[in-house]
């Protein structure tokens, strides 16, 4: 007997195929850079991990004794303490989300990490085989979250060239319910990132009452990801950078909207948060999903925490870090400034080698089109949408050492778009910058050296 035929049907459909996304992430981090002790290592803009604010969280939390016995044992509730659970409701949520109605901490279940949310709502909402249904582009990550352990389906609304921003959006939507549902497939919920996850961009309140419409239309769950709503940073742009911003459309927590009833049911309309972006604690693990009118759904995601309990380290250091309103403006404002920085030393590099990129308003990255250095040889197969060329690029910037991540990571059809992150420090951000092009100036000109 192989040790394949050991494992459950689920286990071995998961061994199935290739997550090209997590693919990149080890081989950045098997080898990582470092200015002092590791120039060679590979400078890691495919990641959204912001790294800007590292010695303000080491000076915020840092008093926290994380050998305190009392952090030995099993926090208050899988659910994360109350204390942490007040901390997002009244000085994120109510503070910033500008919500219609108060937050309150008994509406809130916190969990390991915004995957862990993501996965434990899919659970609670899907059986197997059922669809969660996401437009094109879309953080790759949402088909682990939603396949691997609920074993539901991510039904992708491939958008083509119509924008996700605007409201045709919704029609494309619709047919993609509509084949599912054709097929065999349940849709269940409706799952969509604002700001934009790998776009950088707000959603209106036009396209955001449309949302809410089609939802209730079609009765689905719709979970907003507001994972980055304090990473906005348009309004600090000087220069050609804010000059060619699209719009200024501000970010709108689905929270902050009156009369979600003339829209759609409240009880279809959740937030899924996290401690990863807005406070660059990737590593802590710590989601945030909140439903403020559906508590037969909260009990559901109660019944299930165990399995995703925050420990109590990171319990009490993110209460640390969330328990001064005036610590969280101070950080957030500085974050958002340096990001503002950080983005605009991109665009810069970017216009001047000629690169086309969607402009950003918020989040750590920004959709670069690469396909100017997809060599002649290559360039009929990627419009027809063989992604060898983008694999092409994509090993040759990591041979460059540079990891940036690939279109097809986010689902998208058009090959040669990448998402580059730019949350890293001015001086490795620059060589981080200088690697891609020089990558992709090689490979579009040897394409065979780089296979």
């Amino acid at each position: 007997m192989t040790l394949k035929n050991n494992l459950s049907a689920r286990a071995q459909k998961n061994l199935e195929g290739s997550n090209i996304m997590l693919e990149g992430v080890i081989q950045a981090n098997a080898n990582k850079f470092d200015f002092e002790n590791n120039q060679a290592g590979v400078i890691n803009l495919g990641v959204a991990e912001n790294q800007l604010m590292t010695k303000e969280l080491a000076e915020i939390m840092g008093p926290v004794n994380t050998v305190d016995p009392k952090l030995f044992g099993y926090g208050e509730s899988p659910a994360g303490s109350k204390v942490l659970r007040n901390h997002f409701a009244n000085n994120i949520f109510n503070r910033y989300f500008e919500p219609h109605q108060p937050v309150r901490a008994d509406q809130i279940v916190l969990a390991a990490g915004c995957s862990a949310v993501v996965d434990n709502f899919t659970f609670c909402v899907c059986d197997p085989g059922e669809g969660i249904l996401i437009s094109t582009p879309f953080y790759g990550g949402f088909n682990t979250d939603i396949m691997a352990k609920s074993k539901a389906k991510v039904i992708a609304a491939h958008l083509g060239d119509i924008s996700p921003f605007d409201v045709a959006h919704i029609d494309v939507m619709q047919q993609a319910v509509d084949k599912a549902t054709q097929e065999g497939t349940r849709v269940r919920a409706f799952v969509l990132s604002n700001p934009h996850n790998p776009l950088g961009r707000n959603y209106s309140r036009e396209v955001i009452i449309k949302f809410l419409e089609f939802a209730s239309k079609n009765q689905l769950h719709i979970l907003f990801d507001e994972i980055y709503a304090l990473s906005v940073f348009d309004y600090a742009l000087t220069g050609k950078a804010k000059e060619e911003q699209p719009d200024q459309a501000p970010f709108i927590s689905i929270l902050s909207l009156p009369n979600i009833e003339d829209y759609c049911e409240r009880e279809l309309v959740h937030v899924a948060y996290g401690m990863s972006k807005d406070f660059c604690l990737n590593g802590f693990r710590c989601g945030c999903f909140l439903s403020p009118w559906n508590k037969e759904l909260l009990d559901a995601m109660h019944s299930i925490a165990v399995f995703t309990w925050i420990s109590s380290t990171t319990d009490a250091m993110i209460t640390k870090l969330l328990e001064s309103p005036e610590t969280i403006e101070k950080f957030t404002k500085t974050n958002q400034q340096r990001l503002a920085e950080s983005y605009t030393l991109t665009v810069d590099t970017l216009r001047k080698h000629n690169i086309p990129f969607i402009p950003a308003q918020g989040g750590h990255f920004i959709w670069i089109d690469l396909r100017q250095y997809i060599p002649a040889s290559f360039a009929s197969a990627a419009s027809a949408g063989d992604r060898e060329a983008e694999y092409l690029l994509w090993r040759a910037m990591l041979g460059e050492a540079v990891y940036v991540n690939l279109g097809e990571a986010f689902t998208e059809r058009k090959v040669g778009f990448f998402r580059l992150t730019f949350a890293v420090p001015p001086a490795m951000l620059k060589l981080g910058l200088d690697r891609m092009i020089k990558a992709c100036q090689l490979a579009s000109k040897s394409p065979s050296a780089t296979l």
